[in-house]
């Protein structure tokens, strides 16, 4: 099915185009039809989550995203094969988001080929998923080469480098010693399993220990700790996806101290004599014996 561009179509942002013997004669198998689309719009997309800071997660993803990134295929051109795009979002955030999130593909893609142990920034495995979907139909007999031109300058390929490098990127988490400091919560003290979380000024962290830390965790509970341990990062880098504990401490001077804590270090003891009170109006006299008695859990009578 050929499609052509007519006078009131939208103005054409991007070009894709397709060479290789499934694209002889001006045609292009919908299979990769739709694998090139629906890939590249995927893999934009979750860019630009990253971009922004939100997580890719199940479920629907925020419209404003997925409108500032959205594409649509307007045009079929024949030279090999070749598909005008045009972005058609933009319409609830900065118009930059699109070209950014091609600037992070372009970039990471290229970094792949020369690294393809070092994941670039915002290239989580969905990305790597979508990249490994993009790259499946290269071959000497189907497609070898896929090119996304922004008006001169090609800002995306995909050819058998990168297919190589995709499939040799590990999606195993990265790990380094790290210490992080929050407030403890929510232990899990199952026989099969020991977690913990910290509450820190950046996020929750998810925590495993061994059982030798098990009292010091249970004494730490809801207290402000310093923890270390090796953290298992997301493959961006930057996300703690667990931290396993070997040390933890409570941060004493954040502990907030009893009455008879502060008490003792005040050097302050109890009223001996009615006498100790004198300057306190005698209005509120009773008022204060009275809170005092029921504090104590005192009969007010005795």
């Amino acid at each position: 099915m050929v499609m052509m561009v007519s006078d009131d179509s939208p103005i054409v942002d991007l070009t894709l185009r397709a060479v290789g013997p499934a694209t002889e004669g001006g045609r292009l198998p919908l299979a990769e039809l739709s694998r090139l689309t629906s890939g590249l719009q995927a893999a934009l997309e979750l860019l630009a989550l990253g971009i922004a800071g939100k997580a890719a997660g199940p479920g629907r993803r925020p419209r404003e995203i997925v409108d500032a990134v959205r594409l649509d295929f307007v045009g079929f051109r024949a030279g090999s094969a070749v598909l005008d795009i045009a972005r058609t979002g933009q319409l609830s955030l900065d118009e930059g988001l699109l070209d950014q999130a091609l600037t992070a593909l372009e970039e990471g893609t290229n970094s792949l080929r020369e690294r393809p142990d070092v994941l670039p920034p915002y290239f989580g495995p969905q990305v790597l998923n979508q990249l490994r979907s993009l790259t499946g139909g290269i071959s000497a007999r189907n497609v070898t080469r896929v090119e996304l031109w922004q008006k001169d300058r090609a800002r995306f390929v995909i050819d058998e480098a990168l297919q190589r490098a995709v499939r040799r990127t590990s999606f195993e988490k990265i790990a380094q010693e790290s210490t992080v400091v929050g407030r403890l919560h929510m232990g899990d003290f199952s026989p099969a399993t020991l977690r913990c979380r910290i509450d820190t000024y950046a996020g929750s962290i998810l925590c495993d220990f061994d059982s030798d830390l098990r009292d010091a965790v249970l004494d730490a509970m809801d207290e402000v700790v310093m923890a270390e341990g090796v953290a298992e990062l997301e493959p961006n880098g930057a996300t703690i996806h667990i931290l396993h504990l070997s040390s933890l401490r409570r941060i004493d001077s954040v502990t907030p101290k009893s009455l008879a804590d502060l008490a003792r270090a005040q050097g302050v003891g109890p009223v001996r004599s009615i006498d100790e009170l004198r300057g306190l109006p005698v209005g509120e006299m009773d008022d204060f014996l009275a809170a005092l008695r029921s504090a104590r859990g005192e009969d007010e009578d005795a």
